[in-house]
């Protein structure tokens, strides 16, 4: 590079306006600039030996009836390639939307003078008018010069570097809901916005109280609970999937155009919701060229290879037998031994190959109950605590009535208030008991109705994620939960009703 071309410092402020120096993940860019990424995890921190087919199901899309065909509730899988150092799943996602200054010094980074921007142009602002095509050749470019010149700033994956690309659907949509920054019932709202909050804060859109037209500065605005910034508003943003249409909760087999997703500083603050996709031509007829629309812009995400080694290969080949084998009832293994007694056996070809069919076909399906049981059994817990918290609040509150009741009153002049007592006492013992009954029915399911499971294993998992998001008062209902289905299993005496309730709320004066 000539002394003619060595680039300007640039402003934090233009491409990290709301740093956050124990959390951000930066990357160099050309020209000396630098780009902004978060951590994505996708799983609690296991410790001990990496599990490579570990992922996490999520739910997507939203109840809109009318854009049920591109958005209805759908089931999909996340997974990121890195490790921390304890053992959690996580990828990288761009702070911010790709910004003016950043595009330039990418694309044009072996002449960073003529990168420079200038005129109206802000550098700070989410760079739009891109293609699909034109994001794809931006991740392209700056990979090949971050392999030349930076690749110890790439995160590694079993020591292999990760490499830059647009994030896929569901990893998009994931990160948008708030991923494990927030319970799986808030990723369920139609927007990461929290309750009773102006959605004005945290998304540029078609409104009157928003200054300005076109594409804004990046972070001027509240982040999601991942602290990503335009997540909602702004520019619309390419993903790498191409779009597919949904079919009663799965995606259609056709594929079709690009996908932009969070919608756009046109968008109106109806259509605004986490879930919202639109399909975009990925050639624009009139034009006779690529499309580029000026309220489209992008945000990259960093990956890496699913198969990093010859050794990694072989860990996730055993850990799949694992899983295989681990999820076969009796009656299924003695099943799954005839069949492949008879595909060892057969000569003819034909029968051969049908054998090898049905046996895979078995191991997809017995993989995908396993999958649907371990998020049943995960389901069992997490209504559990709530119903547990239904139960002690009702106790907390019987307690009081009792005081009442038990209060000395030698002049007779608090009779009245102690006849309302002994009434709301009565009217709520009987939801107590009610609460009660059904968290002994959850407990008994999860005691005895899944034998073949793991159950405290969910219950850890769902334990972790309580933690993660600071709620003590889940975390020791799950707890207390988790001891009383122990005992249960341990102990005959456990299962006996009386038993139960006193473990689970001990002795109090209005059992009696």
């Amino acid at each position: 590079m000539s002394q003619a071309q060595q680039p300007a410092a640039w402003n934090v402020s233009d491409w990290n306006p709301q740093p956050d120096k124990k959390e951000d993940v930066i990357l160099p860019l050309p020209c000396g600039g630098s780009m902004a990424f978060r951590a994505v995890r996708t799983s609690n921190a296991r410790g001990g030996a990496p599990t490579y087919l570990d992922d996490r199901q999520v739910l997507l899309g939203g109840a809109d009836e009318e854009i049920a065909v591109a958005s209805s509730l759908r089931t999909d899988f996340v997974s990121g390639p890195f490790l921390d150092p304890a053992g959690a799943r996580y990828y990288l996602l761009g702070k911010y939307e790709v910004t003016n200054q950043q595009y330039r010094a990418v694309m044009s980074a072996s002449d960073c003078k003529a990168a420079a921007v200038s005129g109206s142009e802000r550098p700070d602002a989410a760079k739009a008018g891109v293609s699909w095509f034109d994001a794809i050749d931006f991740t392209r470019r700056l990979n090949d010069w971050l392999y030349a010149t930076h690749a110890a700033a790439l995160p590694k994956a079993d020591g292999s570097p990760g490499f830059v690309r647009l994030p896929s659907e569901a990893e998009w949509e994931f990160a948008a809901r708030g991923g494990m920054a927030v319970s799986e019932a808030e990723r369920g709202n139609p927007t990461f916005v929290p309750s009773g909050a102006d959605l004005a804060d945290y998304a540029w859109f078609a409104d009157p109280r928003l200054s300005g037209k076109g594409a804004q500065p990046i972070g001027a605005l509240k982040p999601n609970p991942l602290g990503l910034f335009d997540m909602l508003g702004n520019v619309e943003e390419i993903v790498l999937d191409p779009f597919r249409l949904n079919r009663a909760g799965r995606l259609h087999g056709q594929p079709g155009g690009m996908i932009v997703r969070g919608g756009s500083y046109l968008t109106s603050k109806q259509a605004m919701r986490d879930s919202t996709r639109t399909e975009l031509p990925l050639f624009d007829a009139a034009g006779k060229s690529e499309l580029r629309s000026p309220q489209v812009g992008f945000r990259v995400a960093i990956g890496a290879l699913a198969l990093t080694s010859p050794a990694e290969a072989k860990a996730v080949q055993n850990e799949w037998e694992a899983l295989r084998k681990s999820t076969a009832s009796s009656g299924e293994t003695d099943a799954l031994q005839i069949l492949q007694r008879l595909l060892r056996d057969t000569p003819n070809p034909e029968e051969r190959r049908d054998l090898r069919d049905v046996l895979a076909q078995i191991g997809q399906e017995r993989r995908l109950r396993s999958e649907l049981e371990a998020r049943a059994i995960r389901g069992v817990w997490s209504h559990a605590v709530t119903v547990r918290g239904n139960v002690m609040a009702s106790a907390r509150e019987l307690d009081d009535w009792q005081k009442v009741i038990d209060e000395p009153d030698p002049s007779g002049a608090g009779a009245t208030r102690k006849r309302v007592a002994m009434e709301r006492l009565g009217a709520e013992r009987s939801i107590f008991n009610t609460y009660l009954a059904s968290y002994l029915d959850l407990v008994t399911q999860l005691a005895t109705g899944f034998q073949n499971a793991d159950i405290l294993a969910e219950a850890r998992l769902l334990r972790r994620e309580f933690e993660e998001v600071g709620d003590k008062a889940q975390v020791e209902h799950l707890d207390q939960t988790m001891s009383i289905v122990t005992r249960y299993r341990q102990s005959s005496q456990m299962r006996n009703t009386r038993a139960m309730r006193d473990a689970i709320v001990g002795a109090r004066p209005w059992l009696r």
